[in-house]
């Protein structure tokens, strides 16, 4: 009787132990996918659309986000620790970028989005119009002649133009328009600490129809909503808005390679997703399952029908 009970036990230990084992292989097999999720909504919302697809339409896959500025981001997708950056922008740090496609670091898989516009951008009704504060004001040129218009609260004595956000490659853009444009004497150079400080300074100043002048792109939910006028002499080069891998996803992960060179959308596309979510207060993650759920015109043609078919089941 006890050496029965001793080979039941043995043999219990020996089920267990291959449960385990069994676990950790299916654990062991499954391949973290990892997205940097740079800190503006449109990247996010893609990484979740992307996230959903790999989870639901394909097998073997999990998705996670790792927070970060710009270069942050890109030196991590060139060390490996990051796998998908869905949104380059990388004409504004186009020597890192050059440097990472040079090495081999990562591959450039086309773009996510076209010729999304950047600039320094002024409301619409301080240019334009009877009531118009600055009618002159037509390039960055003239700004000096305007600086009273853009009084700096922390310097009076100078008007501020909002160059940006701590952290973002693009500062440095805006510093060289505006060391190029001589406009120290007339300006300071305002950094926000976060995009949602950025974006506030211009909503406050549009909702009390106030003189503001500063840095944004699109797209955006802001600039589908506020009529906003890009001041020539900011311009950024066309922005190239590609999908960036690291290179070794192209061995470990080749269909999700594939899905992400198909993956493509507008920017007015993008517009009415970040309007959507700004409207409707919602997550990241719950604007990606309302693109997926409304827009299946446009993901169906990045993915098989088999794909497609368990996405739209998970839904």
């Amino acid at each position: 009787m006890k050496k029965t009970l001793m080979i039941a036990v043995v043999l219990l230990i020996c089920i267990l132990a291959g449960a385990t084992a069994g676990g950790q292989q299916e654990a062991a097999g499954t391949q973290t996918i990892v997205f940097g999720d740079v800190s503006w909504d449109s990247v996010q919302v893609h990484n979740r659309i992307m996230g959903f697809i790999i989870e639901n339409g394909l097998e073997g896959y999990k998705a996670d986000y790792i927070p970060g500025d710009t270069l942050p981001i890109i030196n991590g997708l060139m060390q490996g620790d990051i796998d998908v950056d869905m949104e380059s922008w990388h004409n504004n740090f186009k020597e890192v970028y050059d440097k990472g496609i040079a090495e081999g670091s990562f591959t450039d898989l086309g773009q996510n989005m076209p010729d999304a516009p950047q600039g320094w951008w002024v409301p619409r009704y301080l240019i334009e119009g009877p009531d118009a504060l600055a009618p002159n004001l037509k390039s960055v040129a003239d700004l000096p002649k305007y600086a009273h218009l853009f009084k700096d609260p922390e310097d009076p004595s100078k008007g501020v133009i909002y160059g940006g956000v701590a952290g973002w490659s693009q500062m440095m853009i805006s510093e060289e328009i505006f060391e190029e444009n001589d406009l120290e004497g007339t300006f300071n150079l305002s950094i926000a600490g976060s995009n949602a400080a950025l974006a506030g300074s211009m909503v406050g100043s549009y909702k009390k129809q106030e003189p503001w002048v500063g840095y944004y792109w699109a797209p955006t939910a802001i600039l589908g909503k506020l009529d906003m006028v890009r001041l020539p002499g900011s311009e950024y080069d066309p922005a190239k808005v590609n999908i960036l891998v690291n290179n070794d996803l192209l061995n470990t992960a080749p269909d999700i390679v594939e899905i992400l060179k198909a993956y493509s959308t507008t920017v007015d596309q993008n517009n009415e997703f970040l309007a959507k979510m700004d409207d409707d207060s919602l997550s990241s993650e719950e604007t990606a399952i309302w693109f997926l759920k409304e827009k299946t015109d446009i993901w169906t043609k990045w993915v098989s029908a088999d794909v497609a078919k368990k996405v739209q089941a998970a839904l």
